[in-house]
């Protein structure tokens, strides 16, 4: 057996491509991570603005003469259009204040908007690609 030289290259070569294809397959996973976190965000926004589109109505319901926590607390508001997928959830609730012998009706309006048939609970572990924002406004009147 000749050691002059002739099989090094060989060598190298095979050891130059390992490393190639290595950092070839490390760019594709963080360019599919940075897409998929990218497509999260956009999510989370669309998330925000219906979970913000069912508080406004909420407040609306609430300024309307007549208008309380009644017509309000456990609705469910399912969005077309650019919102398609979502779902918000309302919660109210109805306190009295009194402050300098008069008596304030405090209205808390809580909207939850998620990108699932059904927003899971603590109990149930959300689905991959699930997003979910939560807007609260606090109003009083007298």
């Amino acid at each position: 057996m000749s050691l002059d030289g002739r099989g090094f290259a060989t060598v190298t070569v095979i050891a130059l491509l390992a490393m190639l294809a290595i950092f070839g397959v490390a760019l594709v996973v963080i360019s599919g991570t940075q897409h998929a976190g990218a497509a999260l965000d956009v999510q989370g926004v669309r998330a925000y603005h219906a979970a913000r589109g069912g508080l406004e109505w909420g407040l609306s319901h609430i300024l309307r003469p007549g208008g309380g926590c009644a017509g309000i607390h456990g609705r469910t508001v399912v969005y077309g259009d650019n919102l398609v997928g979502f779902r918000v959830t309302l919660a109210c609730t109805a306190t009295v204040h009194r402050e300098a012998s008069t008596d304030f009706n405090v209205f808390q309006i809580t909207a939850t908007a998620c990108n699932d048939t059904t927003c899971p609970t603590a109990a149930v572990p959300p689905p991959p690609g699930y997003v979910q924002r939560q807007v609260r406004a606090t109003l009083g009147d007298n």
